[in-house]
């Protein structure tokens, strides 16, 4: 049953339509003063702000784990909680001040059943607002599954939209880029990883990108995290080895630097790579 909800849910963010009842109509704030954290000397610091997004049936949860290891490291300071309502609020809230040092913003969209159009027009909204109010003018990003398409389509939407922050790095988690193909592949995972990452077949939404790609900014670099649960079947549980990597074939040419990291087993299942410490650690070390 939940595969299937997956699935449809897929099918509907992937090819709907936003209405107008998705537009941002209020922006709210509620900061309360703190003390910074210290930020340890092995980490690059500076004021490049790091969004995290979660995906589909997604929330904070899905993100607090990757959140809290990054503060554990001394590596960031959580900094904003940005709640994005259908109503059409978007509600700002935590401890701010330009001085902060690698700040992390974790965006929610409370209608998380939202289409992509939408999903990609919020987060475009939130970084937006991040320059106008915040101060913000460049920024990382990181997606768990769906949110790992949200941040790539808004960065091809919207690439040359001036209101916006500089993109610099992206972390992508479990992104089915190209759908649910290849999700029943039963080529050995040595072979998956082997071949060329252009997909065999194209989704909609997959062609849809590659018309946009050379919106994409320039010099950005992404890590890519791709799970297999070593089934048999070269997925995570729901997302295909080769839909996660054919992120690379959308992109050729236009990052800056691109890396693949495979994990395996268990701890490699959709909703289990954004709780891997693994993961976790190999992020920390990309971003800082």
């Amino acid at each position: 049953m939940l595969l299937l909800a997956f699935v449809i849910g897929a099918t509907v963010i992937l090819l709907g339509a936003g209405g107008s009842s998705t537009k941002i109509t209020r922006v709210t704030s509620q900061l309360t003063p703190t003390t910074a954290k210290v930020i340890q000397p092995k980490y690059q610091q500076s004021k490049t702000a790091t969004v995290f997004l979660h995906g589909y049936n997604g929330g904070a949860y899905s993100t607090n784990y990757l959140i809290k290891k990054a503060e554990q490291a001394g590596a960031a300071q959580k900094a904003l909680v940005v709640n994005v309502y259908k109503s059409g609020v978007m509600a700002f809230k935590g401890y701010w001040q330009k001085s902060l040092k690698n700040p992390m913003v974790q965006v929610v969209f409370k209608d998380n059943h939202a289409t992509q159009k939408t999903q990609i027009y919020w987060l475009h909204q939130v970084l937006v607002q991040l320059k106008a109010k915040y101060g913000v003018t460049k920024y990382n990003a990181v997606g768990h599954s769906l949110g790992s398409n949200d941040i790539v389509n808004q960065a091809l939407t919207y690439g040359d939209d001036q209101a916006l922050p500089t993109l610099k790095k992206i972390v992508t988690i479990a992104g089915p880029f190209d759908g649910l193909t290849g999700y029943l592949n039963t080529a050995t995972e040595r072979h998956v990883q082997a071949v060329a990452a252009k997909p065999t077949r194209f989704t909609r939404h997959f062609a849809a990108m590659l018309k946009l790609r050379a919106n994409f900014p320039a010099n950005v670099k992404m890590l890519n995290v791709i799970g297999d649960t070593n089934l048999g079947f070269n997925n995570d549980g729901y997302v295909g080895v080769a839909s996660a990597r054919s992120v690379s074939y959308l992109l050729r040419g236009q990052l800056a630097q691109y890396r693949e990291a495979f994990y395996s087993g268990t701890t490699a299942a959709h909703c289990a790579l954004n709780q891997n410490p693994q993961v976790a650690k190999s992020m920390i070390s990309f971003l800082w």
